[in-house]
């Protein structure tokens, strides 16, 4: 089997017969699974380049790595990467230096080959659902129960200077580039076209609309409203077709060749029609091929169905045992079928506090307006001071002794690399 063969990446609620699976899209055939990892939560399973599975645990706080050629995860510590909360969300840049985790309403963002916490970002006030990378890396989209969507500069974010940020956050420099709050219920999915921030970023929402913004400009191009709620959304490669999943089941398929000249669209009956009808439940996931020809569709109903989009027929149906929560098309990593595991990414245990400068620890925060005064209305009693500040002076000597640990380690994995 070739090294570009496309396969189809899924996982389900239920966790009885493996995690995640890897299916041969031409045949429906079982290529690989991975288990022992828990049930991965929605849109947090992805690839970290040729080398590992990662996915968010869905009811504990781990993300769970696999070698992409063995079934079991990684029998040292970086098998099961401890996290502050439960994974809601979860991607990886497309260079793979930087993972973004959504847990709960804050965004983690660590380096992929230290494991160094680079930021964690609050700007959502409810729990994350969805987060996207641009196809060049530079920025990111993140989405949540909150209705809200944001665009986050990934460079902006990691920048060492991230202390500044936190002084000057009032003044609202750390916030996203765009936030974009036209949705009225939580938003259930994104996408992101090609171009990086000359693309196109596609949301759906249960207040039935899936709205297209221009990410160059910032501007809602077009708000489509149909008759049920909607939870994912894709676009073919050529980005002139629209495949949306609702609560009903319905796949709808909307087509860009002549857009409304109205912001606020209302597709005609005709339209509405234009559906790919198999699911019996709600439609959590959707894929393109690489090629345009075929749709990937993962639902409640506990099926995966791959369909002909120009027939709008079933090629073929895989039967899950619980709720699809992950459904994708991707290439085939090179080394699945390889007996020997010789990674080319450095993964590292993630570390759950944010060090600068190398003398404090800082988490940036990036809050409402009115969750900031409701905050502000708190009182913080003299007992309670004298306790945070027994705490930081703790924290402080433990803190100083890591560092001596991680000095010498360093010094002693510097003196193997050059004398061996």
């Amino acid at each position: 089997m070739g090294d570009q063969t496309e396969v189809i990446v899924t996982s389900d609620a239920s966790g009885l017969l493996w995690n995640i699976c890897i299916w041969d899209s031409r045949t429906g055939t079982a290529l690989m699974t991975y288990k022992g990892g828990g049930v991965p939560a929605p849109n947090s399973v992805c690839f970290l380049g040729n080398d590992y599975v990662l996915a968010g645990e869905k009811s504990r706080p781990l993300i769970h790595a696999w070698p992409v050629n063995s079934q079991e995860t990684l029998q040292q510590q970086l098998g099961r990467i401890v996290c502050p909360g439960c994974v809601t969300a979860l991607a990886i840049s497309p260079t793979n230096r930087y993972c973004v985790a959504g847990i709960n309403e804050k965004l983690y963002i660590w380096e992929v080959a230290s494991g160094r916490l680079m930021a964690v970002a609050t700007r959502h006030y409810r729990t994350i659902t969805c987060i996207r990378f641009t196809d060049d890396g530079s920025h990111f989209a993140s989405a949540g129960h909150d209705g809200m969507v944001l665009v986050w500069p990934l460079a902006y974010l990691i920048s060492q200077h991230t202390s500044e940020l936190l002084v000057q956050s009032e003044a609202g420099q750390a916030d996203p580039r765009y936030i974009f709050s036209d949705h009225s219920l939580p938003v259930g999915d994104l996408f992101i076209g090609h171009g990086g921030m000359r693309g196109r970023l596609l949301s759906v929402s249960g207040d039935r609309t899936c709205k297209i913004y221009d990410l160059a400009s910032g501007v809602l191009l077009l708000s489509i409203v149909f008759d049920s709620a909607l939870c994912t959304v894709t676009m073919d490669p050529t980005e002139t077709h629209v495949f949306i999943g609702a609560v009903s089941g319905a796949i709808h398929h909307f087509k860009l060749l002549n857009p409304p000249r109205t912001r606020d669209y209302h597709p005609s009956k005709e339209e509405i029609g234009d559906t790919f009808v198999g699911h019996s439940k709600a439609v959590t996931c959707l894929s393109t091929s690489l090629d345009g020809i075929r749709l990937l569709s993962g639902s409640s109903d506990e099926t995966v169905i791959l369909w002909d989009i120009q027939s709008k027929l079933r090629i073929r149906t895989i039967q899950h045992k619980g709720p699809v929560t992950n459904a994708f098309f991707s290439l085939l990593p090179r080394q699945v079928f390889s007996d020997s595991f010789k990674p080319s990414i450095l993964l590292q245990g993630f570390k759950k506090s944010l060090e600068l400068n190398g003398d404090e620890l800082y988490t940036v925060v990036i809050m409402n307006k009115e969750k900031q005064e409701d905050e502000d209305c708190l009182d913080i009693s003299e007992a309670n001071l004298s306790d945070t500040v027994d705490q930081k002076s703790s924290l402080e000597d433990e803190i100083l002794t890591l560092k001596k640990i991680n000095h010498d380690l360093y010094k002693f994995a510097v003196e193997k690399v050059l004398h061996r």
